[in-house]
């Protein structure tokens, strides 16, 4: 199924803006061209259509009324090191190393770079929050590297073992948003349901939003605050999740390019807000 919707000048568009400005920064929203609704459902996980209901409730998040129960700049490296495990990792297209994961002045870098001591010849940055939440509202804003063939990843892993990819963005303008059921592995992939979108715009020219609305019935994924694409779960994900964010080199985000060291992911903000 394909769904096609466009973001005009409008009050959307308008309270997309100043909620920007509440939470720091403005930022236009991003213009969803196709939605493509992916896997098979499954007894977990259904494909819906958003719906106005999902839209109040991700504005309500948005308008900076409410506190977060956790929020990251990621500026100050001691922050980092206290709040997230740095990964190493060396099984994909790039090694993943701690020392590619760096907190600055900017935000967060998640850095490629040449590691010769790894099996493939580039290595990239992974993250997990130490601490894990329930359901609430997830948002992260984030400027994907500008290359081919880099997995840019903002996603959360639950203690029963359910995978919200809340963005998986290849560049310049690809967004993949898929549920995953980690218990149950189909030959060499986990099951999924998602959806793979295309938008008007370069993730890699400017900061947006990704988020995930998760509660104990749905999943609402949701660019720029703007809801794009839902999964009915009915209640099958109850465990608390930690938040991830990684890049990574492979073949299912593009055609790697012969050299892509110093094409990095950058975070500045990573909101977390609780439902009431």
């Amino acid at each position: 199924m394909i769904g096609t919707r466009r973001f005009r000048l409008s009050t959307t568009f308008a309270a997309s803006f100043i909620l920007g400005m509440v939470s720091g920064h403005a930022s236009l929203a991003a213009t969803l061209q196709k939605l493509t609704w992916g896997n098979p459902d499954q007894p977990w996980g259904t494909r819906r259509p958003v719906t106005e209901a999902d839209r109040k409730a991700i504005t309500q998040f948005r308008t900076g009324h409410d506190k977060p129960v956790f929020g990251a700049d990621f500026t100050d490296p001691r922050t980092l090191n206290s709040n997230w495990l740095l990964q190493s990792d060396d099984y994909l297209k790039s090694c993943r190393r701690p020392e590619n994961v760096v907190a600055s002045a900017a935000g967060l870098l998640l850095r490629t770079g040449a590691s010769p001591g790894c099996h493939a010849r580039w290595s990239t940055g992974f993250m997990i929050s130490r601490q894990h939440f329930g359901y609430g509202y997830y948002e992260a804003s984030i400027k994907a590297a500008d290359i081919d063939g880099l997995n840019n990843a903002f996603w959360l892993v639950t203690e029963d073992h359910f995978e919200i990819d809340v963005c998986e963005v290849h560049f310049p303008n690809i967004d993949r948003m898929t549920l995953h059921d980690n218990n149950r592995i189909d030959g060499k992939f986990p099951i999924a349901v998602g959806f793979d979108s295309r938008f008007a715009e370069n993730f890699s020219g400017a900061f947006h939003d990704f988020g995930v609305l998760w509660t104990a019935n749905d999943i609402v994924f949701a660019v720029d605050g703007e809801p794009v694409a839902a999964i009915r779960t009915n209640g099958s994900i109850t465990g608390r999740t930690d938040i991830r964010f990684s890049t990574a080199l492979m073949d299912y985000a593009g055609k790697i390019p012969a050299d892509p060291v110093g094409h990095d992911m950058a975070v500045r903000r990573l909101r977390v807000y609780a439902i009431p």
